[in-house]
This record gives structure tokens, C-alpha cells and sequence, in this order.
């Protein structure tokens, strides 16, 4: 009882904790525009809230709209990859070719939008011996800590990336210099990240430019409130004009439109077991908060010892049912013997013509019905030769006729048929 009553105090208390709680910091990429955790977009967002022209967030297409006629603009999208549609697409290049600029920070340029930027030769023509790879274009670099250097100017900035304070290696993209083997195109590098490759350029496109950057998490709160590192993003962000700013958090992830006809199916960026932590939606949320995780692992705890202490088999010793025996020869022999005792020796012999029949049949494909004699090529069907076939068939005819048979009679049936049993 004593240590009964100490196992529930202990269950007690960890039910208790998992209702309290500090909050948890979140070190992963959310770019969340009103997250306050390292890699959220919180300072920027109101940095850019504060400029004189103000920001104007795009939530849905209704607000998309207001691209339409607008010009001396900044358009800005940072995330991990805008999900532009057609429509999208089309509105965009006609914004930037109308004088306006567009800023992207994303892992890739979307493919209906980066053809047109970079040219079908370039973007297809210069990776078709690869195949579609994402990973060509934009190859994948691990790096934790790394100089990157801004053109033309020639400026270089020391980058460390960390998580839970300590520096820790993070997958960036990169973007390929194939796609910039066009020259006719008004395209220019406008920063590399130390020797692993170019992550910052401009597309001129009509009277504007689309200026990309390839690793968005160098502008969330770790680096914006650093001291130090500050000045990167500060500097990579100086293209943007003196127009008003167009936040776009609709194309973020796949939204369901509250103005649309047809709602689009919530994206969650989930990619199975590669992505389970990170992509569901669920698990996220409670590994955000540290009293809620606590009460998930202490769930899954309790539920690990149930099925290890109680969630054995309670029910009654299932009995060991003993096979049954075969009893179909025993009552055969007893059939036979009865038969012989009463002295029947042709219904025996019947019996014994009846099996063999059956037993050419399906070995030798015989076909010998009751009533009928056997076949004239009997020999040649079971390879035995024609004098042992003749006297069994001699016999065979001996007993078909229905004669009472005598004990001699019966004994040699069943040596002259016994050869075709062996075949």
C-alpha cells in the first residue's frame, strides 16, 4: 500500500508540472511576421511598419488588387517559397514592368515565375542534362558561420548562425551561375555567400527589378537585433525605393481565400517522416510550449508503461485443442473386413476396380467410366509391357462380369491390377 500511495503521489505531481510552464523558444525558420522568436520576422515587420510611406499587408487576392495600377512601390515577400499561381505570376511581372520592385527572400525562385526572369534557355536549356533538379539551380550548402559579400561596392559581412545559442550548421540554397548565361538579359550579381556561391541578384525586368535572395533567414530577429549583424540584411534591404512597402504573407503557404468561390486546400508544408516535427501542424504547436510538450511526453510515457505492466492479454488460459485423428483408413480396414467375413469377395473386388479407376484418372488422364471396359492403349498410357496389361485386363473382365468370386479368385484380381498402382 505504501508504495502505492507514493507511485500516485509521483503521477500526482507530473500531472501537476505538465500544467505549467515556461514558454519555449522556437529555433527554427517560422518567418512569421509577428513571431518574437529568433528566426520570425517580428523586427522587420515593424521596421517596415515605421517607415513614412507605411506597409500595407497582403492577406488575400482582394488585397493582391491593389498592385494593379500602383507604381514607385515595393513588393516583399520572405519565407521559405511563395506559392504563386498563374494569375499570380502575371500580376506580378506586370507590377515590376511598370517601374515597381519587387524584393523576394525565399530557398527558390518558383518555376511559372523564374523562366521568364532567367529564359527558357538558361533555365531549361542550360540543366537539361539534369533533368528537373531544384537542387541544380539552387544547390543546397552547409554552412554555420560564413562571409558573405555585397556588390558592387565590395562589402563583406560575418555571418553565424546559431540555435540554442550555440552555432549550428543550417542548409542554405545557393543560386547557379547557369542561370545567368544569358547576357542579353539584364541580370546582376549583387552578392555571393563566401565561396559557396551567389545568393543575392537583380533581374531587371521592364522598368523595374526583382531583386532575389536565397536565404531569408538572414533577415528574421537573430540577425536584425545582433549588433553586429545587423548590417547585412540593412544592406541587402537598401534596394527597396522610398515608395510604399506591400507585405505579401498571402502567398507564404497555400491560404484559403475568405473572398474566393472555390477555397483552396490548406498547405502545411509537410513532407512526411523527413518533415514530421517541423511540417505538422500539430506537433508544432504543442513543442512550442513547454507545459504542453510536457504533457504529450508524460501521455506517451504513461501509455509505454500500460502496455508493458497492464496491457497484457487478461482473459482465460485459451485450452489446447489436441488435433483430431485421422480415422478414414481405420474405418476403411473395418469396412473391408466385414466385407470379407461375410464372404462378399465381388462386391470387394468391385470396390478395389472402382479405385483403380479413379487412380488412372488423375495419374495417367485415363479416361475409363464405370461400365465401360478400359481402353485399348492402356499399355502404352502406363509404360508397362502388353502381357502384364493383358492379364490384368483378363481379370478386370473376370470381375466386371458380377460372378461370385472365391478367395482365389479375389487373390489374383488383385495381383494382376497391383503393376498399375505403381505407375
Amino acid at each position: 500500500m505504501a508504495r502505492l500511495s507514493a507511485w500516485k503521489y509521483v503521477l500526482g505531481c507530473l500531472a501537476a508540472l505538465s500544467l505549467y510552464g515556461c514558454p519555449s523558444t522556437r529555433w527554427y525558420e517560422t518567418y512569421d511576421y509577428e513571431g518574437k522568436d529568433p528566426y520570425a520576422l517580428y523586427g522587420l515587420y515593424q521596421l517596415l511598419s515605421a517607415r513614412p510611406e507605411g506597409l500595407t499587408l497582403l492577406r488575400d487576392s482582394s488585397d493582391l488588387a491593389q498592385l494593379d495600377s500602383v507604381t514607385g512601390t515595393n513588393y516583399l515577400f520572405l519565407g521559405h517559397s511563395p506559392f504563386y499561381q498563374e494569375q499570380a505570376v502575371t500580376g506580378l511581372l506586370n507590377y515590376v514592368e511598370r517601374g515597381n520592385t519587387a524584393f523576394l527572400a525565399a530557398n527558390e525562385v518558383p518555376e511559372d515565375l523564374a523562366y521568364h526572369l532567367f529564359g527558357d534557355d538558361c533555365y531549361y536549356g542550360a540543366f537539361e542534362d539534369y533533368g528537373y533538379y531544384g537542387d541544380e539551380r539552387f544547390p543546397n550548402v552547409q554552412v554555420d558561420s560564413a562571409v558573405a559579400y555585397r556588390y558592387p561596392a565590395g562589402d563583406s559581412f560575418q555571418l553565424v548562425l546559431v540555435r540554442r545559442h550555440k552555432p549550428a550548421y543550417f542548409s542554405l540554397r545557393t543560386i547557379s551561375d547557369r542561370l545567368l548565361c544569358d547576357e542579353t538579359l539584364d541580370n546582376q550579381v549583387l552578392g555571393v555567400l563566401d565561396t559557396n556561391g551567389i545568393n543575392f541578384i537583380r533581374l531587371g525586368w521592364g522598368k523595374g527589378n526583382f531583386y532575389f535572395h536565397s536565404n531569408p533567414v538572414y533577415f528574421t530577429n537573430w540577425f536584425l537585433l545582433d549588433s553586429v549583424q545587423y548590417r547585412y540584411p540593412e544592406a541587402m534591404l537598401s534596394v527597396i525605393g522610398t515608395g510604399p512597402v506591400y507585405w505579401d504573407e498571402y502567398h507564404r503557404r497555400f491560404r484559403q481565400d475568405p473572398t474566393g468561390n472555390n477555397p483552396q486546400t490548406v498547405q502545411r508544408d509537410y513532407t512526411g517522416g523527413r518533415n514530421l516535427l517541423n511540417g505538422n501542424p500539430t506537433l508544432r504547436y504543442i513543442q512550442e510550449r513547454r507545459e504542453l510538450a510536457f504533457a504529450w511526453y508524460t501521455l506517451l510515457a504513461g501509455v509505454f508503461l500500460f502496455v508493458i505492466f497492464r496491457g497484457r492479454r487478461r482473459q482465460r488460459i485459451i485450452p489446447i485443442i489436441p488435433r483430431r485423428e485421422n480415422s478414414s483408413k481405420r474405418f476403411i480396414d473395418t469396412i473391408s473386413r466385414l466385407v470379407y467375413q461375410k464372404g462378399n469377395h465381388a462386391q470387394l473386388a468391385q470396390r478395389e476396380l472402382a479405385s483403380l479407376r479413379f487412380h488412372l484418372n488423375h495419374r495417367r488422364g485415363v479416361r475409363w467410366t464405370e461400365g465401360q471396359p478400359p481402353p485399348d492403349d492402356l499399355a502404352e498410357r502406363t509404360g508397362l509391357p502388353q502381357e502384364v496389361v493383358n492379364r490384368a485386363l483378363t481379370q478386370i473382365r473376370v470381375v466386371s462380369a458380377g460372378k461370385k468370386l472365391e478367395d482365389g479368385d479375389l487373390l489374383r484380381f488383385y495381383r494382376a491390377i497391383e503393376p498399375l498402382y505403381r505407375v
